[in-house]
């Protein structure tokens, strides 16, 4: 069923399977309401351990052409490349080099923070990122508030909706940090799969955390650290949990058998003591093709220490045979081109990126929305908040039952996942926080604005309302925020934190 296109504030009224009425507001530019004008309300670990063993009996050489020609360049150079990471804002960037000598990452904010905290004080419009930092932040809201309607999580459903009570009884906040505004008082979900919101910080917390791992063991330690990336076949009638478990599984036997971790008994050394592994971080990343449906890949970073080119070309070659043939078994054998696929990793920040990246896509979803294509199979291959896009712009209510079956194949796995003792050698026994305390974890600031619930309410009935607050906060100041409060009819108190009444305009 397709839903008519209408115009971008429109109130949307869908029914699943069962007939239950669901209704959303699609958010879309937002106009200053008219004078008296009537609104409408509208994590299990998926890689373990196993004693399975895959034989591998061929000669490496029979087999060699496997190996991408990015990871033969690199087996070849005379001696790894080791790159400091350039310079991102929100770091110091006196502190670059001397971070590098001690092998970690640049002092100052996390890469969440950097995101979201400017550091100019006095002009938060001169901020390069304000712009990105805005586009990306309405986009995510706007999604999260489809969630409020069709989601089966109820963290989800509440996330950003619902207030905390750390605020006040039913009260929010606009709070300002170094000329970036946000919300405090609001509950968290802390789903770094389902809520496009939480996922954006968990991940950012996360890739800033293995950044500071891998180089930690580059620069400081010598080491080096492999990209591998493992893909399977899929067919549009394959079920995601049963991938999952495929994939999941398959690792298993890549890290099982006498051939990756030796033969005590007969004094053999495996793959894992002759390339002198110190551990692996995992992720597992999900697309979904209209035409061939679900695509769950596992990305790997491989640590070493003792690589030599015969052993690891020989390595090479196991694993993808090894992976091919339990992804045969299975019923999910990928094609010659895909695989497994390595490559070096040239920066600590690229391997960070590459485990913990934000589940968005390329953005190229925007130049189909218009054909509603989600049944025709025309749109090609969607990130998991590109579907919830999708749905905000098109009310394509085809795309609903895929995002259910998401929501319940990752409720409770594990996205990232570090070998055992690795996290705590990297970075010194630092806390792991879990997702849901990185998710709700407070940026702090100055607070300019306290909302009631009544207010908050009213906010919730006007698609993008919740976002342009911030927006006016941050590029017109105190008085701007005001004046929008005022436009449309929310009551708030003064926080103690707000800039003095005498310089209202």
């Amino acid at each position: 069923m397709f839903l008519p296109r209408r115009s971008a504030t429109t109130h949307r009224i869908t029914r699943d399977a069962k007939g239950a009425r669901s209704d959303w507001h699609r958010s879309g530019p937002l106009s200053p309401p008219q004078p008296h004008a009537s609104r409408t309300e509208n994590d299990v670990d998926s890689v373990g351990q196993s004693t399975d063993t895959a034989r591998d009996d061929q000669p490496i050489v029979e087999t060699a052409d496997l190996i991408t020609e990015d990871a033969r360049r690199a087996l070849q150079a005379p001696q790894a490349r080791r790159e400091v990471s350039p310079v991102r804002p929100g770091r110091r960037h006196e502190a670059v080099a001397g971070a590098a000598a001690r092998g970690s990452l640049a002092e100052g904010p996390s890469r969440y923070n950097a995101n979201n905290v400017s550091t100019d004080q006095e002009n938060p419009r001169s901020d390069g990122e304000s712009a990105v930092r805005k586009e990306r932040r309405e986009k995510r809201f706007a999604q999260r508030a489809v969630l409020w309607s069709i989601s089966t999580l109820p963290r989800v459903k509440k996330c950003g909706r619902t207030t905390n009570g750390n605020e006040g009884d039913g009260k929010a906040a606009i709070k300002v940090q170094g000329g970036v505004a946000h919300w405090s008082g609001f509950c968290s979900c802390g789903s770094i799969w389902a809520c496009p919101v939480c996922s954006a910080k968990i991940r950012a917390t996360r890739a800033d955390e293995i950044a500071r791992a891998v180089a930690k063991h580059m620069i400081q330690d010598g080491g080096t650290a492999w990209m591998v990336t493992l893909t399977a076949r899929h067919k549009k009638h394959h079920d995601l949990a049963d991938l999952f478990d495929a994939v999941a599984n398959g690792w298993r036997q890549l890290m099982s058998g006498y051939r990756w971790a030796g033969d005590k008994k007969r004094n053999l050394p495996g793959e894992r003591d002759k390339l002198g592994v110190r551990g692996n971080i995992r992720s597992l990343e999900i697309t979904y093709g209209t035409r061939n449906g679900w695509h769950p890949h596992l990305h790997v970073v491989l640590l070493l220490n003792d690589e030599t080119l015969e052993e690891l070309t020989y390595a090479m070659v196991r694993w993808d045979k090894t992976w091919r043939q339990w992804m045969k078994k299975k019923g999910y054998e990928p094609s010659k081109e895909h695989g497994v696929k390595w490559s070096k990793v040239t920066t600590p920040e690229q391997a960070g990126e590459y485990i913990a990246k934000v589940q968005e896509g390329k953005g190229h979803v925007g130049n189909e929305m218009a054909r509603g294509d989600m049944k025709a199979g025309r749109l090609g291959t969607l990130a998991p908040f590109e579907m919830l896009e999708y749905l905000r712009t098109t009310g394509d209510a085809a795309v609903v039952p895929v995002w259910h079956e998401y929501e319940k194949a990752t409720f409770r796995r594990r996205a990232i996942t570090w070998s055992r003792g690795l996290r705590a050698q990297l970075l010194d026994d630092e806390p792991e926080l879990s997702d849901e305390e990185v998710a709700a974890e407070e940026v702090g600031g100055e607070t300019w604005a306290l909302l009631p619930a009544e207010s908050l309410t009213a906010m919730r009935r006007v698609p993008g309302l919740q976002t342009a607050l911030l927006d006016a906060a941050e590029n017109g100041g105190f008085s701007e925020l005001v004046n929008l409060l005022t436009a449309y009819h929310l009551a708030y108190e003064l926080g103690p934190d707000a800039p003095a009444a005498a310089n209202l305009t």
